[in-house]
């Protein structure tokens, strides 16, 4: 018997590429992700981790440390996986 998730997976836009440090991509954000998290790429292949979130609230970047040796164009969209459950009520209860 095979169990299955009800999560579904979506990819959900971290930012753009604006350049490469040694082994680390920089990234002009676009939302704050949580340090230590995974990071894709529109093919859903791992890139590597959110290392670092850095600079003014209003234009922050973010900094990837690459999983494996490849290449990434600057302006290429990266992506965090935003895992989608079940239909919830949020309603709070009127007790």
């Amino acid at each position: 018997m095979t169990c299955m998730s009800s999560a579904r997976r979506r990819l959900k836009r971290l930012g753009k590429v604006r350049g490469i440090v040694e082994r680390s991509l920089i990234l002009e954000g676009e939302m704050i992700p949580e340090l230590g998290e995974k990071v894709y790429d529109s093919k859903m292949s791992e890139v590597g981790r959110v290392l670092s979130v850095f600079g003014p609230t209003n234009r922050f970047f973010i900094e990837v440390s690459l999983s494996r040796d490849a290449r990434y164009e600057e302006g290429t969209p990266l992506y965090i996986l935003e895992e989608k459950r079940g239909r919830r009520d949020t309603r709070r209860s009127s007790r």
